[in-house]
Parts: C-alpha cells; structure tokens; sequence
C-alpha cells in the first residue's frame, strides 16, 4: 500500500516564519501543477491569489484559505490588477494543445502571455517571477547519459508550436535577466503525475490502462516525476536558487514498458501489453493525422508524437535536486496519488465530477 500525503498539508501552519504572509499569484492555479502549488504555498503560509480562467472549474483549489480571481493572462489590465499586490509570481497557465501542430493560438498564449506577465512583473518590482517551462526545452539523453540544463534546444524539427513556445518563452525570459537583471526563475518539468488532474491530461495514461484501453506499449521512454515534488520546486524557488537559471524538475528515467508496468503493481492489474514496433505506431500515426486533416477532428495520435514515442527522453534533476531541495518521490507513490485521486473523483467509473 502506498500512502499518500496531500490533503493535510493545505491545513499545516507555516514552516517558514520568516516569510510574514508574502503574497504571490499563481497563474494555472486549477490545473494539476497549479493546484498542487497552491496547496504548497499555503502549507508554506503565503498568501495565495489564485488566477484561473473564466468558466473553469476550481473544485482542486476551492477548499484552500486563497482569493480566487478570473481572467486572462492576455488581459494587460487584467493581470496588472491581479498582480498589484503580489510580491511574487509563478506562472504556470500555458496551452498544451499538440494539435494543430501550427497553432497561432497556443503561441499567443504561452508566448505573448508570458512577456506580459513578465513586463508587468518588472514594472511592479516583483521580487521573483518563477515560470514553469518545459524538459522539452532541452535536448534530452539516455538513461546513462540522461539530458542537463548545459544540454542546447533541438525540438525545432519536431515542428510542435507547444515545444517551440514554450522554448521562445524561456528564452526571452532569460535574455530579460541578462539585459536588466530581471528576477526569473525556470522550472523544466518533465513528465508530472499526480492528484488535480481534473482535464485528465497525463493521467490519460493510466486510465487507458486502468479500463484496459492501451493497445500496448512503444519502444521509448521518459523521464516521470511526481507532481507534488514539482511544485515544492517551484515554491522553494521563491526563496531559493539563482535568478537567471533553468531548473529541469525530473526523477526518474524509466522506458514506457517500466512505467507501465509498475502502474499495474499499483493498481493490482495484471500486465497485459504487447510492444508495438516502431514503424506501426508511426504508420497509425500518420494515418490518424491524415484523417485529422480531412475531418478536422484532433486525432488520438499524432505523427509527432508517435515520432517522439520510440525514442528514450532520459533527464537529469541533480541541479533541482541540490540547490531547490527538490524531492525525489518514488514513482509508486505519484502513480498511486494520482489513480487514488480518480477513483475518488468518479474517473475510474468513465464518470467525473470535474469539469474543465
């Protein structure tokens, strides 16, 4: 059995009395990261201002001591508001859609979105502005020679809007700390699982398998971290860590077979799967994209990332691990969470009591 600790931290007293009720805005507040670092903080005793979309559910975040404001991070006015009375900033909000691979969207969000909550945060005098990137920002390694923040951004070729953005994002951030020393700090997860999955988003994975819905599994890998070991990352960053520097949020480097097949230890399930050869989950990728195209409906695989499952994504979180005091939770106990959470919340029944 593997036990999980979250619900109570939302209710511990202050760890840090040194921090006399600083306040920070958390952008994404409802979203599984965003949640999990709303519940950090206030274990942590910061006051929380919560910035969720319009018409999103707060259901992961309704129960915290925490104002929760609705809006837009491409609303200037609107964020400059929000942020008005915040000494920090950790901006999570970000679209992590893979179709359209060309998305005008998603690089007006995640792009332009972040210069503005940047440029307000220096026009304001924020103390630190911590932005949650993404791994994908750095050329990743194998398990033996697992990726590092000194490794360069080779994604351009993978053509995805969302790894581009979110590279351009980090970049325009770190060249503003060089030129003006601007208080930035870049957490990199890498592949998060955990509770507050209301969309699901990763948590895809392991209901796929749950409901015995995974055709198999792909000859790659990845590096697979717990959400909650993130977030204590990210909060930790407020106070700890140097401006300026990329942080890559990892654990453990495991191929999908590993992965999978420690998800069915946790949920008591047989494991079942076959492997499937490269060139037929690039084939079904390619068709699917295809189909997409004439029927304008997302596809349940694109080429991409059909492309990005047979290769191993193998990261190192030492430098998160030492200077942020990052944990490095067993990935049992993240997958354990994050399959509690859902049955909890209906998913394991093919019903939810989330909506997005």
């Amino acid at each position: 059995m593997f036990l999980v600790k979250v619900g109570i931290w939302s209710i511990l007293p202050s760890m840090n009395p040194a921090i006399h009720r600083k306040k920070v805005l958390v952008t994404g507040a409802n979203g599984m990261l965003g949640s999990a670092i709303c519940h950090q903080l206030i274990r942590e005793g910061y006051e929380v201002c919560a910035l969720c979309f319009p018409g999103s559910s707060v259901k992961t975040i309704e129960n915290l001591s925490l104002e929760i404001q609705y809006g837009n991070i491409l609303d200037v006015a609107f964020i400059k508001n929000a942020m008005s009375a915040c000494q920090f900033v950790i901006h999570v909000a970000a679209l992590t859609d893979m179709w359209p691979k060309r998305n005008n969207r998603v690089m007006e969000v995640n792009l332009t979105g972040t210069k503005n909550i940047a440029a307000i945060a220096e026009e304001i005098a924020i103390e630190r502005m911590i932005y949650i990137g993404s791994a994908s920002s750095f050329q990743p390694g194998s398990r033996d020679r697992p990726g590092t923040e000194l490794n360069r951004f080779n994604g351009w070729h993978q053509g995805l809007d969302y790894i581009d953005s979110k590279y351009m994002a980090q970049e325009m951030l770190i060249e503003k700390h060089q030129l003006s020393g601007f208080p930035c700090v870049v957490i990199n997860p890498t592949f998060m699982i955990g509770p507050f999955d209301s969309l699901p988003s990763s948590g895809k994975v392991l209901l796929g398998l749950y409901h015995d819905r995974l055709p198999g599994y792909t000859t790659g890998g990845k590096n697979f971290v717990y959400s909650f070991d993130v977030a204590t990352a990210a909060v930790n960053a407020l106070q700890m860590g140097r401006t300026g520097e990329c942080y890559i949020a990892g654990a453990h480097n495991l191929t999908y077979r590993e992965f999978l097949t420690k998800a069915c230890q946790v949920m008591n399930k047989d494991f079942k799967l076959w492997p499937i050869p490269d060139w037929a989950v690039k084939s079904l990728g390619k068709m699917t994209s295809i189909s997409a195209v004439i029927t304008g409906k997302p596809p349940l695989l694109t080429y991409e990332l059909a492309k990005i499952s047979t290769k191993f994504h193998g990261f190192d979180s030492g430098k998160a691990v030492r200077e942020l005091n990052m944990p490095q939770t067993s990935i049992e106990e993240a997958i354990a969470a994050s399959f509690n959470w859902f049955k909890e919340n209906g998913y394991t029944e093919g019903k939810s009591n989330h909506r997005r």
